[in-house]
Order: structure tokens, then sequence, then C-alpha cells
């Protein structure tokens, strides 16, 4: 069985993937006012959890795993540069979404902004699953995990956000990976945010995609 906490960042890594793949769909042919406002809204909670993603990275992992692998530090510096062009890249995205939910904008100008989030999240993402995360889980053992996911990862985060990032882990999830998403929060708690905040999500979906999730 793969390790759960590689599975879990594979799982976020594919879930804005297939976003980013659902924004460059949108982006395709013109919408009407309603699904402009819909993708504005529902895109910009996706930058904001990429955000926190990263930052709990930036301020968690890479100096938790530093401490034991000082030696990694020029891979890190590459890990931080991507994450900086990626910020630079969700920044333009984000006032673009606002302009275009607002009818200041066409889809043209949102499939450039998509189209330059994509050169700089998808190789990253690549990047950092092919290289670092190897070496990051043999490095970290369970405690550091469990100290990571306490002050960086769900530390500032409302429990509504961490049940609507879960649907979004969830979304489209083969069964097969639900596993790791069940490991990381406890089933009773999982039930209760599928009941309460799953329509919620799926009805953003609906409105942002055009399709439940």
């Amino acid at each position: 069985m793969p390790n759960p906490h590689d599975e879990l960042n594979a799982i976020i890594h594919d879930a804005l993937r297939r976003d980013l793949d659902r924004l460059q769909m949108v982006a395709e042919q013109p919408q009407p006012p309603q699904r402009r406002t819909a993708v504005r809204e529902h895109g910009t909670w996706i930058l904001d959890v990429l955000h926190h993603h990263h930052v709990g990275e930036d301020e968690g992992v890479w100096p938790r795993v530093l401490a034991k692998r000082p030696d990694l530090q020029p891979l890190v510096d590459e890990m931080e540069t991507e994450h900086a062009a990626l910020a630079s890249a969700s920044d333009t995205l984000r006032s673009t979404l606002f302009d275009y939910g607002e009818g200041r904008s066409d889809e043209s100008v949102l499939k450039q902004a998509v189209e330059q989030m994509r050169a700089a999240t998808l190789p990253h993402l690549d990047h950092e699953e092919q290289e670092l995360m190897p070496i990051v889980l043999r490095t970290l053992d369970e405690a550091d995990w469990k100290y990571l996911e306490k002050n960086h990862f769900r530390k500032g985060m409302a429990f509504t956000d961490q049940s609507l990032t879960a649907m979004w882990w969830l979304d489209g999830l083969d069964e097969s990976r639900v596993w790791a998403v069940r490991g990381t929060i406890p089933a009773p708690v999982l039930w209760f945010m599928q009941r309460r905040y799953g329509p919620r999500y799926r009805s953003a979906c609906q409105g942002a995609w055009g399709t439940a999730a």
C-alpha cells in the first residue's frame, strides 16, 4: 500500500490538475452571466486552498525536512522558486476571475490566465512528486506529519473550509484511493462533512462546471 501522506499529496495535486482542466474547458466558449459568477467564486476558492497548501509546505514541511537533511537546501530552493512563480500566476488568475465574473473580461482573457497558471503549476507538481516527495517521505516520521497537520495544514482553516476541502479531494476520486482521505479524517467526522457540506460543494460545481461532483 502506498504511503498515506504521499497518496494524499497526489490526491491534492490531481484535484488541482482536474480543476485547471475544467477552467480551461469553461474558457473555450462564451458562458452566461450566472456561470461566469459561479466560476469566479469557485475558482477563487480553489486558489485559496492552493495557497494554504503551499504556505504549509513553505513554512512547515521544508524547514522540518531541512532540519534533518540540510543537504537538500538546493532542491528546496527550487521548490520555493517554483512556488513563487506559481503564486504570481495565481494572482493573475485570481484578478482575471474577478473581472470575468463581473463581466469586465471575456473567455479569451480567462483562457490566457489559465494557460499561464497551467504552465507554472503542472511542471511543478510533477517535479515535486518525482524528485522531492520520495525524499520527504524517507526523512519525516509519523510524529512530524502529525505536527505538520496540526500546526500548518489545518491551522487557520475553519471547519467549513476543512470540510469543503475534503469534498474537493473526494470529487471524482477513484474508490481505491479514498482510503488516504479516510486515514486523515476520522470516519464520523468525514460522514458529517459529507452530509453537511457535500451538497454545498456539489452545488458549487454544478454552477461553475455545469456538472455535479
